[in-house]
């Protein structure tokens, strides 16, 4: 019978730790996402400052507690499949943190209407984008880590039940 384990890294309070790590950024950004709602109203012209963050947060937080959830239970072949969807969701979404809240910002400091401020928010936005990426690369990591173990010990286990 086949066992089934879970990284010790992200089991108990070490994961939910990490989990955690992982959801401020989201959650500084969707905050921003609403003080834009309130500030700018509910128009579509302002989309990436208001629903952008609101709603990619809600996605990314969806896809992060998926993915973490999924890696504490035995995966098949099209639940594997999903944690590389879910995955996506954390990355894209710093990706446009990096992307549009930073760097274009830091852009429309530098080039539109010259603005410290503008420059700031930019760099602090490609930090946040940037911790949120790193951290979520680091979770993975470990449970490929720890997938790839199971998995050598799984065929070194195979292989002494052959001889």
């Amino acid at each position: 019978m086949d066992s089934f384990t879970v990284a010790s890294e992200l089991k108990g309070t070490k994961g939910d730790v990490i989990a955690a790590r992982i959801e401020v950024p989201i959650l500084i950004v969707m905050i921003y996402g609403v003080v834009g709602f309130i500030r700018l109203g509910w128009s579509q012209d302002y989309y990436l400052y208001t629903y952008g963050p609101v709603l990619g947060g809600v996605a990314a937080s969806v896809g992060l507690f998926t993915y973490f959830f999924l890696v504490s239970v035995e995966r098949k072949k099209s639940r594997k499949n999903l944690l590389v969807l879910l995955g996506f969701l954390p990355y894209l979404y710093s990706l446009y943190i990096i992307a549009v809240l930073g760097l274009y910002t830091t852009y429309e400091g530098m080039i539109a209407k010259f603005s410290f401020w503008a420059m700031i928010g930019g760099v602090f936005w490609v930090f946040l984008g940037f911790h949120l990426i790193y951290r979520f690369y680091l979770m993975t990591e470990i449970v490929r880590q720890h997938d790839e173990k199971a998995r050598l010990v799984h065929s070194n286990l195979r292989q002494s039940d052959m001889n």
